[in-house]
């Protein structure tokens, strides 16, 4: 029987449009922390809230886009957020002021929350069910590969040419992927579809929340907390070892294992179920979380090693939960309920990682001193991780050990 492609002309340019919204987010956002605390002359906390604050955002037009995605269609909301994204990105360059930057961060989150999600939730209708897991873990490299290129792009672009090239760099990719949407074909609900939909759409705040998506989103939110450690961490944290370096090769470690990896572990995920995936996924994120904390220990050289080990080990990890957490998402959803279920997924997995800094910015201070702190940290996210991987079992993995078709 010959298998349904996965590569057609649709996903293809739609993996390329979520690929330039995340270029976008990570090129602005990279930079403008440093741009409010060196151009603006801002203190540490308005920097990095400003960095933060569009995640706020973001989570707003996720659960908007959730909930209108029957109603507007998936490319008209991707047409509303690549608008909502491209017109606030010129409103950097008329102000310096401080409530307005933020107020505009806000709203330019939305814009990038609804066309993400709309992105993502067409890329759940165009996949084949069939192989659905290999599909969004396809998909899902976009996102893989802006995290690995944004941050370094923007960094390089801000300290040779400064913040209003980003902001031209960030035009024209938007401009690019406003006509790049013009291209994209997929079914939308039929008139039947919607009305039926309409009519039965749940009341309060089951309205917003796909509820058979809970299980995975809990995990997704319990994981993203835990990277957010990372995120925010491996610079200093790299930097304070004497090695700045493995900060970012331990990223570049990360990406290419997500590469290698990708194609077998969306067949394992389609062909044998979650758990053959997810175990796995699990325990080669507590060994990357252990082995960066070790780090701390060794001599440089042991150290700068033990970190790319530790990425790699970090891309065979925690790599997997978006893709295949999405993917469970919306295979337990009803058809009209994908584009909830997906918000649903990524606003867990977005206040994970975006509310993870806030908390654990209190705590590290608690654990040490510069570089202990952050070693302190890691070690104690290992068993975290353990943690996470025991609620997975019990709210999810259970109820999966046979092959799902």
């Amino acid at each position: 029987m010959k298998k349904e492609s996965i590569f057609t002309a649709t996903f293809i340019i739609n993996t390329l449009i979520s690929f330039l919204f995340y270029i976008v987010f990570y090129v602005l956002t990279s930079s403008i922390g440093t741009y409010a605390l060196n151009q603006l002359h801002q203190s540490t906390v308005i920097s990095l809230s400003l960095s933060s604050i569009f995640v706020i955002g973001a989570l707003i037009g996720r659960v908007w886009t959730g909930i209108m995605v029957t109603k507007l269609g998936m490319k008209r909301l991707l047409y509303i957020g690549g608008l909502i994204f491209l017109i606030l990105t010129f409103g950097y360059y008329f102000t310096t002021n401080i409530p307005l930057l933020f107020l505009i961060r806000v709203i330019q989150g939305a814009g990038f929350g609804i066309g993400a999600t709309a992105s993502g939730t067409i890329a759940g209708h165009v996949v084949p069910a069939s192989r659905r897991g290999e599909g969004i873990g396809y998909y899902a490299l976009s996102v893989t590969l802006a995290a690995a290129v944004g941050p370094a792009l923007s960094i390089q672009i801000y300290s040779s040419f400064g913040f209003k090239t980003l902001l031209t760099l960030a035009l024209a990719l938007l401009i690019l992927t406003f006509i790049m949407i013009f291209f994209v074909r997929v079914k939308e609900f039929s008139a039947e579809e919607r009305e039926h939909a309409l009519a039965h759409q749940p009341k309060g705040i089951d309205k917003y929340i796909e509820k058979s998506a809970l299980p995975i989103s809990i995990i997704a939110f319990l994981a993203g907390f835990i990277d957010s450690a990372i995120l925010t961490g491996m610079g200093p944290f790299s930097m304070d070892l004497h090695v700045p370096a493995a900060g970012s090769l331990f990223f570049t470690m990360y990406a290419i294992l997500i590469f290698i990896s990708r194609p077998f572990t969306g067949r394992i995920f389609d062909s044998k179920g979650d758990n053959w995936v997810f175990h796995p996924t699990f325990l080669f994120f507590a060994v990357a979380m252990l082995l960066v904390g070790v780090a701390g220990y060794f001599h440089p050289t042991s150290g700068f090693l033990m970190l790319l080990v530790a990425g790699a080990a970090f891309g065979l990890g925690y790599g997997g939960v978006a893709p295949f957490g999405q993917a469970v998402a919306i295979r337990e959803a009803s058809k009209e309920r994908i584009g909830v279920a997906t918000s649903t997924f990524f606003g867990f997995l977005d206040l994970g990682v975006g509310g993870g800094p806030i908390v654990l910015g209190a705590i590290i201070p608690l654990l040490g001193h510069g570089m202990v702190g952050f070693r302190n940290l890691y070690l104690l996210s290992a068993p975290a991780v353990v943690i996470v991987w025991i609620i997975y079992y019990l709210i999810h993995g259970k109820n999966h050990k046979k092959v799902l078709g």
